[in-house]
Protein backbone atom coordinates (compact mmCIF):
# COMPACT_ATOMS: atom_id res chain seq x y z
CA UNK A 1 0.00 0.00 0.00
CA UNK A 2 1.42 3.35 -1.02
CA UNK A 3 1.77 6.38 1.20
CA UNK A 4 -0.82 8.21 -0.91
CA UNK A 5 -3.43 5.53 -0.29
CA UNK A 6 -2.68 5.45 3.43
CA UNK A 7 -3.02 9.23 3.59
CA UNK A 8 -6.29 9.15 1.64
CA UNK A 9 -7.72 6.48 3.94
CA UNK A 10 -6.70 8.49 7.01
CA UNK A 11 -8.34 11.62 5.60
CA UNK A 12 -11.46 9.62 4.78
CA UNK A 13 -11.60 8.23 8.31
CA UNK A 14 -11.47 11.74 9.78
CA UNK A 15 -14.15 13.04 7.40
CA UNK A 16 -16.42 10.06 8.02
CA UNK A 17 -16.01 10.20 11.81
CA UNK A 18 -16.79 13.93 11.78
CA UNK A 19 -19.83 13.41 9.54
CA UNK A 20 -21.09 10.57 11.74
CA UNK A 21 -20.70 12.63 14.92
CA UNK A 22 -22.53 15.60 13.40
CA UNK A 23 -25.32 13.47 11.95
CA UNK A 24 -25.98 11.81 15.31
CA UNK A 25 -25.93 15.23 16.95
CA UNK A 26 -28.61 16.42 14.49
CA UNK A 27 -30.71 13.28 14.99
CA UNK A 28 -30.62 13.58 18.78
CA UNK A 29 -31.45 17.29 18.56
CA UNK A 30 -34.46 16.62 16.35
CA UNK A 31 -35.65 13.83 18.64
CA UNK A 32 -35.35 16.09 21.69
CA UNK A 33 -37.34 18.82 19.93
CA UNK A 34 -40.02 16.37 18.81
CA UNK A 35 -40.34 14.96 22.32
CA UNK A 36 -40.59 18.44 23.85
CA UNK A 37 -43.14 19.62 21.29
CA UNK A 38 -45.40 16.57 21.44
CA UNK A 39 -45.00 15.65 25.10
CA UNK A 40 -44.67 11.98 24.16
CA UNK A 41 -41.69 9.70 24.67
CA UNK A 42 -42.12 8.24 21.16
CA UNK A 43 -43.44 11.14 19.03
CA UNK A 44 -43.99 9.23 15.77
CA UNK A 45 -43.21 9.79 12.10
CA UNK A 46 -45.43 12.85 11.64
CA UNK A 47 -43.59 14.75 14.33
CA UNK A 48 -40.25 13.58 12.89
CA UNK A 49 -41.17 14.98 9.47
CA UNK A 50 -42.17 18.30 11.05
CA UNK A 51 -38.83 18.50 12.84
CA UNK A 52 -36.88 17.71 9.66
CA UNK A 53 -38.84 20.45 7.86
CA UNK A 54 -38.03 22.86 10.67
CA UNK A 55 -34.38 21.85 10.54
CA UNK A 56 -34.14 22.58 6.81
CA UNK A 57 -35.95 25.93 7.02
CA UNK A 58 -35.16 27.74 10.24
CA UNK A 59 -32.17 30.05 10.56
CA UNK A 60 -31.28 28.73 14.03
CA UNK A 61 -30.07 25.47 12.43
CA UNK A 62 -28.12 27.20 9.66
CA UNK A 63 -24.67 26.41 11.07
CA UNK A 64 -25.49 22.72 11.53
CA UNK A 65 -26.87 22.52 7.99
CA UNK A 66 -23.78 24.18 6.55
CA UNK A 67 -21.41 21.90 8.46
CA UNK A 68 -23.35 18.78 7.50
CA UNK A 69 -23.46 19.87 3.85
CA UNK A 70 -19.75 20.68 3.87
CA UNK A 71 -18.82 17.32 5.35
CA UNK A 72 -21.09 15.51 2.89
CA UNK A 73 -19.48 17.34 -0.03
CA UNK A 74 -16.05 16.63 1.45
CA UNK A 75 -16.89 12.94 1.62
CA UNK A 76 -18.00 12.95 -2.02
CA UNK A 77 -14.83 14.73 -3.13
CA UNK A 78 -12.78 12.27 -1.09
CA UNK A 79 -14.52 9.33 -2.79
CA UNK A 80 -13.80 10.77 -6.22
CA UNK A 81 -10.17 11.30 -5.23
CA UNK A 82 -9.94 7.77 -3.90
CA UNK A 83 -11.35 6.37 -7.16
CA UNK A 84 -8.95 8.54 -9.17
CA UNK A 85 -5.93 7.36 -7.18
CA UNK A 86 -7.11 3.75 -7.47
CA UNK A 87 -6.78 3.76 -11.26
Amino acid sequence: MTLTRILMLAIGAVIFASWTFLMFRVLFLLRKRAEAESGQTFPGPGQALRQWGRFFRHPEDRILRQRLTGLTMGMLVWLVGLAWIGE
